[in-house]
């Protein structure tokens, strides 16, 4: 018995194309369509290492009250309250300084500061860097959005987020050998919050100049969106055809956009790489070269919507994954590293049985 097997459909992607989708290298030619932003580029090297460091070390800012640095109160019921002195001892054994971790108010002093001052002067701010938003590190803030009031928030959601390593470490590897050379130059981005939506947020899929497929970003289902979805069709083809297409440079994109009432005008949030490490969500990459291929014989496209409620979906949270230590992720994909971490927590454990039970002896005695 043979079985027929539809061919994974090829798809290349350039340098230029993934640096062309870097946010400051496409905001002026759509600001006007854009939430207010501020570039700030280059980043210190010290910033990146900061990012790419293992742990989240945030700076104790003697001129900035801050909610997450602010000292756990030690009493008798707190047996944590001695963390922070513990955490000020660094390998040489000298109190109050950290050699071994980048420290934003030492190394970086110049970006810290203006990060402060940007938040004074526009309020509440959203951080980005070249290409994404650390939409996977929003368990890590109280609000559970990208909402940052203050520095420590910038600096905690960028480094919780895998999205934000990937810009760092795997921006071009979709490029081909040749192409990937060196790191791109990083800049970091502060977008003027406001609340959206998500219902109304939409992502367009443009092959040549011409708009292959639309999905709803957050996949919940809204009883309302399928009455208006000629209304969103019109409004993101004449987006596309007039604003989009006529000034960026490349002719494959995907747009994400958001439409909020009363449907009179489209906002344009990002431009993601025509490559497959950008998530096509309700649709598959095969499915949209198969029908970007033919256009030539379709006189329209399909925006997809979710069209029932998906009660399984609610069993867990979006970008959960992320919440678990990479450790643990990395063993669920190797039989040989689950029986070694297995192995390792049977030792931990019964180090502590010992250790609790050598305790309780001296206590009796």
């Amino acid at each position: 018995m043979t079985v027929d097997y539809v061919p994974l459909s090829d798809l290349t992607v350039s340098r230029s194309h993934i640096e062309n989708c870097a946010f400051s290298n496409w905001y002026s030619l759509f600001k006007q369509y854009t939430p207010k932003s501020k570039i700030l580029k280059p980043v210190p090297q010290s910033f990146i290492e900061y990012l790419e460091q293992d742990g989240i070390k945030l700076p104790k800012d003697e001129t900035v009250r801050s909610f997450y640095t602010s000292g756990i109160a030690a009493n008798e019921d707190n047996e944590y309250s001695d963390w922070e002195d513990d955490e000020a001892e660094n390998s040489s054994g000298v109190r109050g300084v950290q050699l071994d971790h980048v420290d934003p108010l030492r190394d970086f002093p110049d970006l810290h500061n203006e990060l402060k001052s940007i938040i004074n002067d526009i309020g509440p701010v959203t951080p980005k860097l070249n290409w994404s938003a650390p939409k996977d590190a929003t368990w890590i803030l109280p609000n559970n959005t990208m909402k940052c009031i203050e520095v420590n928030e910038i600096y905690l959601l960028l480094n919780a987020s895998n999205y934000i390593m990937h810009d760092l470490q795997h921006a071009f590897d979709e490029c081909g050998q040749q192409e990937q050379g060196g790191r791109p130059q990083y800049e970091l981005i502060l977008r003027e919050w406001f609340n959206i939506n998500p219902a109304m947020e939409f992502r367009v899929f443009v092959k040549d100049q011409r708009i292959i497929g639309v999905t709803q970003r957050d996949i919940n289902y809204y009883d309302y969106l399928d009455a208006l979805s000629e209304t969103f069709k019109d409004l993101i083809d004449e987006f596309v055809d007039e604003v989009v297409t006529p000034k960026f440079p490349d002719s494959s994109f995907v747009l994400d956009v958001y439409i909020p009432r009363p449907f009179q005008k489209v906002y344009l949030i990002d431009i993601n790489p025509f490559a497959r490490k950008t998530d096509t969500l309700l649709f598959s990459w095969n499915e949209l070269l198969t029908v970007g291929g033919s256009l030539s014989n379709i006189q329209d496209y399909e925006l997809r919507l979710v069209k029932e409620n998906n009660t399984a979906r609610f069993a867990s949270k979006e970008h959960s994954e992320n919440h678990v230590p990479k450790d643990i992720v990395d063993a669920s994909l190797d039989p040989n590293a689950i029986r070694d971490l297995a192995q390792k927590w049977k030792e931990l454990l019964s180090q502590q049985q010992a250790e609790d039970s050598s305790s309780g002896s001296e206590e009796e005695a």
